[in-house]
C-alpha cells in the first residue's frame, strides 16, 4: 500500500512530515498541510498522482509500480463460508484505477458459478444500505456477521432481504438481515 511506502521513504529520507508537507506546498502551488501528509502516512487519505511524483523526487525513493489492496478474507459463495478477517490478512495488485478504500475478498464456493468462480479475487471499496443494491451481486454481511457474494432482492418485509445464487443448485437465502451491500468494483480470475 502507498501509506506504507510514504512511511518508510520518510524514515529513509530523514524528512519530516512538516518538512514534507511545506515542499509539496512549494513543488505543487498547492497548500499541502501536515495533517494531509499524516493522513496520506497513515492510508485515510489518498495520494494523487502529482503528490506521488513530488513525494519521490523529495525523499528519493520510487513507489512501487505495482500498487496492492487489503485482502480481507474470503466471501461465501456455497454452503461453507470462512468469515472476513477483521485485520490485513494479504494483499493483491490493485486494480487500474482503483478507488481509495478499495479491498479485496476471495471467492469461496460455487453458489455463484459460472458468473463468479471459486477463488476469484472481488474488489470493493464502499458499503452501502441493501435497498441501494436490489438486483445486483453484491458483497454482503449479515447482522452474524457471516459474508457472502450473492444477488440481493427483497425479502417479505422492508427490513430483511433475499440473497439468490446464480447457479440454481443452491437455494435462495430467504429473509436475511443484512448490514450493508456492497457493489463489486473489479472481478479479478486467480
Amino acid at each position: 500500500m502507498l501509506s506504507r511506502w510514504l512511511q518508510e521513504a520518510l524514515e529513509a529520507s530523514g524528512v519530516s512530515q512538516s518538512e514534507l508537507s511545506r515542499r509539496l506546498t512549494e513543488a505543487l502551488g498547492r497548500s499541502i498541510d501536515r495533517a494531509a501528509v499524516n493522513k496520506m502516512a497513515k492510508g485515510t487519505r489518498a495520494i494523487a498522482g502529482d503528490e506521488l511524483i513530488a513525494i519521490q523526487t523529495i525523499t528519493g525513493m520510487e513507489a512501487p509500480s505495482e500498487i496492492q489492496v487489503p485482502l480481507k478474507g474470503r466471501v461465501g459463495a456455497g454452503q461453507q463460508v470462512e468469515a472476513i478477517d477483521n485485520g490485513d490478512i494479504d494483499t493483491v495488485p490493485a486494480p487500474r484505477d482503483s478507488k481509495p478504500g478499495t479491498v479485496a475478498v476471495e471467492v469461496s464456493g460455487t453458489s455463484m458459478f459460472p458468473a463468479l468462480e471459486d477463488g476469484y479475487l472481488l474488489y470493493y471499496s464502499k458499503q452501502l444500505p441493501p435497498a441501494e443494491m436490489v438486483n445486483r451481486r453484491a458483497v454482503v454481511q449479515l447482522a452474524d456477521g457471516r459474508i457472502f457474494v450473492k444477488i440481493v432482492r427483497p425479502g417479505s418485509s422492508p427490513d430483511v432481504w433475499t440473497l439468490q445464487s446464480v447457479n440454481a443448485l443452491f437455494e435462495d437465502m430467504n429473509d436475511q438481515i443484512v448490514e450493508w451491500a456492497a457493489p463489486i468494483d473489479w472481478i479479478r480470475p486467480r
